[in-house]
């Protein structure tokens, strides 16, 4: 008798449905925030689906053996902060009211590869979004991004790499803190405007 995976042990989605809630909650998120209590609903609700961690290693690759449990946890808290900060808003942003669809999905090595395009028949847009979704823990797991054919998770390595050869990774540290204060200075702007 073959021994089979009980179904709870299973993800309740299918990977393309899994990148279709994480963009809707995304689209449904406002900006300037209004309610803190459903923002941070939404915000947890779309973390809940990024494996930032995975992607944050990939990106310091040889550079985070190198750091101390410390800055570790800084470099982290700094990565979730500026994808609350900036990357939902600008997503949202981008994402509009745009027809989002789902050409394929196709296994690879270690997960699933969803194909999505982004379309304004109005304004002449076409983009092509590809998630890479992993298992884990009865979860499915973005850890990388693809648009227009460039990876966040190598634009990430890239920016990384650049900023720690000319300053160290506390130089990192700091240009993130900044970047940071920087976004929620424009966020508090937009709100009060």
């Amino acid at each position: 008798m073959a021994f089979t995976a009980p179904l709870s042990a299973q993800p309740r989605e299918t990977p393309q449905q899994a990148v279709e809630v994480f963009l809707t909650t995304i689209k449904s998120m406002q900006f300037p925030v209004k309610g803190t209590a459903l923002h941070n609903q939404q915000v947890q609700a779309a973390n809940n689906y990024l494996d930032l961690e995975a992607m944050g290693k990939r990106a310091l690759e040889k550079h985070w053996s190198k750091t101390t449990p410390e800055a570790q946890k800084k470099f982290f808290n700094l990565l979730w902060q500026l994808i609350e900060s900036m990357a939902y808003p600008k997503s949202r942003k981008f994402m509009g009211d745009y027809q989002i669809t789902y050409p394929e999905v196709r296994p690879v090595e270690n997960g699933f590869e969803v194909q999505s395009l982004i379309q304004q028949q109005a304004e002449g847009l076409e983009v092509k979004v590809v998630y890479h979704l992993y298992e884990k823990d009865n979860q499915w797991k973005i850890d990388d991004v693809i648009l227009d054919d460039v990876s966040i998770a190598e634009d990430f390595k890239y920016q990384f790499d650049k900023i720690i050869a000319q300053s160290n990774f506390s130089g990192l540290l700091d240009k993130m803190q900044q970047r940071l204060t920087q976004a929620e200075k424009e966020n508090q702007e937009t709100s009060e405007g």
